[in-house]
């Protein structure tokens, strides 16, 4: 590999990031809108607090990418999503894991999200060696992008992928804490070890997820009889008002 051809490949890379980064981020910020609006209507459908599923949306950061590049053997790029479909990614983390399982569903059934069935990696059924666990989907969804004409600007419906991993509170700290860990790809006696711990400890908090599960129903029955909604326009206000706001109207 030709260091010239490298250094050609990082300065696209920065040249893309710097002229599309601010786009990107708020294209990650559209996809956080769209799952936070699935997670609201899955909690009321189930009588589950809104606390219950929480989003959570990055844009890969450049050095990640470029370390990318550096496992892929620095392949040709014009844009990165070229060469990875993980430009931007979503974690949806779930309480209890049969809502995992629910929000998987509803967002495969969105219109928001055209989910690649082919894609899908269900890590809680089978989990990965070192006991991870998640559910890992890939995701087109559609946005306008403003496209310069003769004297003029129009929209122009475009899609864009990215990946949406699920999983529970319990699963996202194991994740977290193993993600960086120094002897993950380590094939000395101390990486066995390691992989040997959290393989066990993956499997206590798999047993710890199941035993939260069974108090799900009694979060249900504590939340089925609450009064809790969207923002909605009101059809019978008069032509002028304002639509109203739950909590926020003087009548409340």
């Amino acid at each position: 590999m030709k260091s010239s051809h490298r250094e050609n490949l990082v300065r696209r890379a920065n040249r893309f990031y710097l002229r599309y980064g601010s786009e990107v981020g708020n294209l990650c910020k559209l996809v956080e809108v769209k799952l936070n609006q699935l997670c609201i209507a899955y909690t009321l459908n189930n009588h589950l607090p809104r606390e219950a599923l929480e989003v959570v949306t990055r844009v890969k950061p450049q050095t990640s990418f470029i370390d990318k590049l550096e496992r892929l053997g620095w392949p040709e790029f014009y844009y990165p999503t070229d060469i990875i479909r993980d430009l931007i990614g979503a974690r949806v983390v779930c309480w209890f894991v049969d809502d995992c399982y629910g929000i998987e569903k509803m967002i495969e059934q969105s219109h928001g999200f055209n989910v690649d069935p082919a894609e899908t990696e269900d890590f809680i059924a089978k989990p990965k060696p070192s006991g991870y666990r998640s559910i890992h989907l890939m995701a087109d969804f559609t946005y306008d992008s403003v496209t310069r004409g003769e004297g003029f600007h129009e929209l122009t419906p475009r899609t864009m992928a990215c990946e949406i991993q699920i999983r529970t509170r319990l699963q996202d700290a194991f994740g977290q804490l193993t993600h960086d860990f120094p002897y993950k790809s380590s094939n000395s006696e101390a990486g066995a070890r390691y992989q040997e711990m959290v393989a066990r400890m993956a499997e206590s908090l798999a047993e710890q997820d199941r035993a939260a599960s069974q108090i799900r129903e009694l979060v249900r029955e504590a939340y089925k009889h609450e009064k809790r909604g969207g923002f909605s326009m009101d059809h019978k206000s008069e032509p002028g008002m304002s639509p109203r706001l739950p909590g926020l109207d003087p009548a409340d």
